[in-house]
């Protein structure tokens, strides 16, 4: 099971709301002011029907003979005049213009007040989110795919909606709902009654709605999730997908989930338009109900016009905040299944660990007994135990298989040790930071990434503060030369992303470039040359000697011309050391290195691990 999926948890989960109410602490002057702008336009919003009651009632006193009345009483419209009424009138008029200006106003102020305070939420979590997760250890992106990953982060700008929800509409719509059952009540407890009848069933339909539209939402998004990395891995391999004339087949296969994610959609929707069907012919009926009852009230002059106008209106303001409510409900439960999914990622872990700083030195390595595997029961390192000289070079050969790579990610503590120890300097590497040993190793890699951006950011990726001499000596040094001269805006120019606009060469050279302008502790070459021909490996090897000051390097080649001027070799087999000496004791031993040596000779190439 994917361990950031439960699918039968509910969306209103407690670690969600404890993290928003963390997060909302820091902001409790924003809320209290979203709060009262919300209170506000609400209270407002309640003291339109008694105008209209007002207003229509002066005006049915136009049609009254002349009494002794002098007021509006229950079921008496007192006589007016046209004087009298148009006063009435324009008096109304300037009311509802101020009310739904201001009360307009007070919403408009609550709005921006709460989308400040939740943008300044969302971007927290989304930050805190993006930055936990790169903290992750390199064992959990093995088993996520990447763009999942992404649009779980993505989903952190559900915070905005929830704390909207719950700072302008949960709170405003109750105090509404209470307010408009205690006026109903003190004005005409019968006709109260009667618009308040069919609200039990109203809300036992809403509530059934509801419920029934929690379930699938995590399935729903599992879907979605599913769709990004395809797209994402897609396009990040289109040139692959085209050589393999795979285009159609791609497509079909994202047609055929998008059609089951958006079936699923389609079913939300055909559920909650039955339920809201029969909350809509309830709220109509309890209309039809007041509308009649009053209109025979008011022939027994039980009523007034202006009354059965304001219990109306009332009623429309009753059934909006339980639909508004309801409709929240559902709209929270998506909100909140997004949001607990990212919250997921960001509960997961446990992350790197921070550890102690590395202490200068001079960048001696030594792996005493290291027992590795990446499955329980099966070892890839088996007592694994070598040593790297501070500023000389030793090179890694052995088979494919043999744990050479894995020896390197150790060193770098992508992978931590079963057993053993691992020191640099003296000190272990088990008390460092991850950050803190990775800031004093520097790695080229043969799969090592370029991003978007120009080759001068790509260059000082690993140390920013490079000066633009810096980039430009390393990349020449790096053999960049000559790519410099093609590209019409040199070190500013822009490559795609993963280096696309560059040949696999170059993308390589780039690498060492960013190597040489970092000036690491410790440089690990995995396969650093394997895209470079044989005159480019050359000025490569050139450049790497006379790296000042001179770090202690890590070869793991499969061409013999990157060994040969290595000052120790160590053969790799099986995750123990088979051979070690210099490349002459080596290849007078006459062993695997020896036998290797001829193969390389002769231009055979070997798969690395």
């Amino acid at each position: 099971m994917d361990p950031l999926t439960d699918t039968n948890e509910s969306p209103f989960s407690r670690r969600v709301f404890e993290l928003l109410l963390r997060l909302a602490k820091q902001h409790k002057r924003q809320f209290l002011i979203v709060s009262l702008f919300s209170f506000l336009y609400t209270g407002l919003d309640l003291l339109q029907p008694l105008v209209y009651r007002r207003a229509i009632n002066d005006v049915a006193g136009l049609f009254v003979a002349q009494t002794d009345a002098v007021a509006h009483g229950a079921g008496v419209v007192a006589s007016r005049t046209p004087e009298q009424t148009l006063q009435t009138l324009l008096v109304s008029v300037i009311l509802l213009f101020i009310i739904g200006v201001v009360s307009y106003y007070f919403s408009q102020r609550a709005n921006y007040y709460g989308a400040r305070v939740a943008s300044r939420i969302e971007s927290k979590l989304i930050v805190d989110t993006f930055g936990h997760t790169l903290r992750l250890p390199l064992s959990f992106f093995n088993r996520q795919a990447s763009a999942g990953l992404a649009k779980r982060i993505d989903q952190c700008d559900q915070v905005a909606p929830v704390v909207h929800a719950f700072s302008q509409q949960i709170a405003p719509e109750a105090i509404r709902l209470v307010g408009i059952c205690a006026i109903m009540l003190t004005q005409n407890w019968e006709m109260a009654l009667v618009s308040v009848c069919l609200l039990p069933a109203y809300m036992w339909i809403a509530r059934r709605s509801a419920l029934r539209m929690r379930s699938n939402l995590d399935p729903y998004y599992e879907l979605w999730e599913n769709i990004s990395a395809h797209i994402a891995d897609t396009i990040g391999a289109v040139k692959t997908v085209k050589l393999s004339g795979a285009e159609a087949r791609e497509e079909e296969r994202l047609r055929k989930t998008s059609i089951a994610a958006y079936d699923v959609y389609i079913n939300r929707i055909k559920t909650s338009q039955r339920y809201y069907l029969s909350q809509n012919a309830l709220s109509n009926l309890s209309k039809s109900l007041v509308l009649g009852y009053g209109g025979w009230l008011v022939l027994r002059h039980r009523l007034t016009p202006g009354d059965v106008v304001m219990f109306a209106a009332y009623l429309d303001r009753l059934y909006s905040p339980i639909d508004s409510l309801n409709g929240l409900a559902v709209s929270l439960q998506q909100n909140l299944t997004s949001l607990r999914r990212a919250v997921k990622l960001l509960d997961s872990g446990p992350v790197e660990m921070t550890g102690n700083p590395l202490k200068p030195g001079p960048g001696k390595v030594e792996f005493r007994d290291v027992h590795f595997g990446y499955v329980p029961g099966r070892e890839v390192l088996r007592g694994l135990n070598l040593t790297l000289e501070a500023g000389k070079i030793t090179a890694v050969v052995g088979p494919s298989g043999a744990g050479k790579t894995t020896t390197a990610d150790l060193l770098l503590k992508l992978l931590e040790p079963w057993s053993g120890e691992i020191l640099v300097d003296g000190e272990p590497l088990s008390q460092a930071g991850c950050a803190a040993v990775r800031a004093a190793v520097g790695v080229v890699a043969s799969d090592g990434t370029v991003f978007r951006g120009t080759l001068a950011e790509n260059i000082r990726y690993k140390r920013p503060q490079a000066t633009d001499d810096e980039v430009r000596h390393a990349a020449i040094s790096a053999g960049l030369g000559h790519t410099l001269e093609r590209l019409p805006d040199g070190l500013a120019t822009v490559v795609g992303e993963r280096g696309l606009g560059l040949s696999v060469g170059e993308r390589q050279r780039l690498q060492i470039a960013r190597m040489l302008v970092d000036q690491p502790r410790l440089l690990v070459l995995d396969e650093a040359t394997a895209n470079l021909d044989y005159a480019t490996e050359s000025e490569v090897r050139t450049a790497l000697e006379h790296i000042t000051p001179r770090p202690t390097m890590f070869v793991i080649a499969h061409r013999y011309a990157m060994v040969k001027d290595a000052d120790y070799v160590y053969v790799m087999q099986d995750g123990t050391v088979l051979q070690h000496g210099s490349p002459a004791e080596l290849i007078a031993a006459d062993g695997w290195f020896a036998q290797w040596t001829q193969q390389s000779g002769e231009g055979t190439d070997e798969t690395e691990d």
